[in-house]
């Protein structure tokens, strides 16, 4: 009697060990859920293959010693490969009361057309960190931070100021012949309307809109 109770007992313990190899088999997963993922379409835009680029900004422009108006200008820029581009640009803005004048309370220092100044360089920029902005989880619009760096003239008061330049931007395409820029410039150059020869740091923070062809 023992041996056949012991016959029962280790077929039934074979019949539990082998029932979960048995289910393993039938189920490669051992039971698990496979999630139903939902895969969205991402429209991504490309830099066009048109090397030029044509731009149009406005922004502010703060002169040392002349207060902060608005600026606005163009420029147009040759992309040599994916890392630099070239670009010659031209921009006018026009100055308020020096600090001379608000504080001496004495005649104006310059006339009005004196107060207009017009600059113009030429730079070369570097395209450092290029990426992706997501919108609205739907599309994918390609960027890119780059600085800037070049030189050229400022002519305000019936003079010309040999000028630096250099700064910071940031792109960001809609659309493959479509851009939005936003720089911030320092243009760094000489004069001697107070009496001595003085450099002086100008900042400028513009956006633009740029189109490929």
């Amino acid at each position: 009697m023992e041996t056949g109770l012991r016959c029962i007992y280790v077929a039934a313990l074979a019949v539990l060990l082998a029932a979960p190899v048995n289910a393993q088999e039938d189920d490669p997963l051992g039971g698990l859920v496979s999630p139903d993922l939902e895969r969205r379409e991402i429209r991504e835009a490309d830099i066009d293959t048109e090397d030029f680029e044509l731009s149009t900004f406005g922004g502010v422009m703060n002169v040392e010693d002349f207060g902060s108006n608005p600026v606005y200008g163009g420029a147009l820029a040759y992309h040599i490969n994916e890392d630099l581009f070239m670009e010659v640009g031209y921009g006018q803005t026009e100055l308020g009361e020096s600090s001379f004048e608000r504080l001496s309370g004495s005649a104006p220092l310059l006339t009005d057309e004196q107060r207009e100044m017009q600059f113009y360089n030429l730079s070369l920029a570097w395209n450092l960190f290029p990426g992706e902005y997501f919108l609205f989880d739907r599309w994918a619009l390609n960027s890119n931070l780059y600085l800037i760096g070049g030189v050229g003239n400022s002519s305000f008061a019936d003079e010309d100021h040999f000028t630096y330049n250099f700064g910071v931007g940031a792109r960001i395409l809609p659309a493959d012949w479509l851009s939005l820029r936003l720089d911030v410039r320092d243009h760094v150059f000489e004069h001697e309307l107070f009496g001595e020869l003085q450099t002086t740091h100008n900042l400028s923070a513009q956006v633009g809109l740029s189109v490929y062809f």
